[in-house]
């Protein structure tokens, strides 16, 4: 049996020495077994919306920095939970639990779930936690976790996901975060709103790994990296070039810190 996006906070937890209570996913071994030999001082997660394993590996040459971490790393294609949206399905990825359990079908619904998340677990137990993402969500999760950032996007999908990156990158250096949570969106909201030829989604892929290598090279402790997505492309328009294949990338990759120095 393959991994599924329940098995990414499961793996989480382990990572930072503690079990999520009656989880539905489980430990992905591979990525524990790539980590016992490195030394880990904070973990990156981050979502990359609307973009499944088959529209990845299209994509090639426009994610190359997330392909490269993966070639020095790990690489899986994980099955993603119906209902395949944005808010159950990150539910899923950092709660361990199916839709079914943790209910969370909408954004509002993050307010009321007696449901915690990795963040949240590790937050209980005196592991910095934060998450950096859209405004209601963020408040949604305030007094849960130790930081919660919530950006507007009030300049367009590419200055949105430019300042998800900026605030993550302070997050780790000023408030000191051990794990950490973003959300990406340029594919998705370019699908969604103005997609008109290849060529524009590729372009909006770059622009988040362009922000994904910036990462890599500002963090400035050994930082496991794990980049996944909520759900394939749903566009109508847009769906073909997932091949019907409703498995998502998880990239996992490792950088060390400040003695990483970027290749001229």
């Amino acid at each position: 049996m393959g991994y599924t996006q329940l098995d990414i906070a499961p793996t989480i937890s382990t990572l930072l020495g503690f079990e999520i209570p009656e989880k539905d996913g489980r430990e992905i071994k591979e990525i524990t077994a790539f980590c016992a030999d490195k030394s880990v001082d904070q973990i990156l997660l981050i979502v990359v919306d609307g973009v499944g394993a088959t529209l990845y590996k299209k994509l090639n040459g426009a994610l190359a920095h997330l392909q490269t971490l993966s070639k020095d790393g790990l690489f899986f294609e994980i099955y993603s939970l119906p209902p395949r949206i944005t808010t159950p399905n990150i539910g899923t990825i950092l709660s361990g639990y199916a839709p079914e359990h943790h209910l969370l079908y909408e954004v509002a619904d993050t307010f009321y779930t007696p449901v915690r998340s990795v963040l949240e677990l590790a937050s209980e137990k005196g592991i910095k936690s934060g998450i950096v993402i859209e405004l209601l969500g963020a408040k949604a999760m305030l007094n849960r976790v130790d930081l919660a950032i919530g950006i507007e996007n009030l300049h367009g999908i590419i200055d949105y996901d430019r300042r998800i990156a900026d605030l993550a990158l302070k997050a780790f250096s000023l408030e000191g975060i051990k794990l950490l949570m973003i959300h990406m969106r340029a594919i998705d909201n370019c699908a969604h709103h103005y997609a008109k030829v290849w060529d524009d989604l590729a372009l909006a892929a770059r622009t988040i790994d362009n922000n994904c290598e910036r990462l890599c090279y500002g963090l400035r402790k050994p930082t496991l990296i794990l980049a996944t997505s909520d759900h394939p492309i749903h566009v109508e328009k847009w769906a073909y070039l997932e091949d019907n294949n409703e498995d998502v990338p998880l990239v996992v990759g490792y950088v060390s810190g400040a003695s990483l120095s970027k290749e001229k």
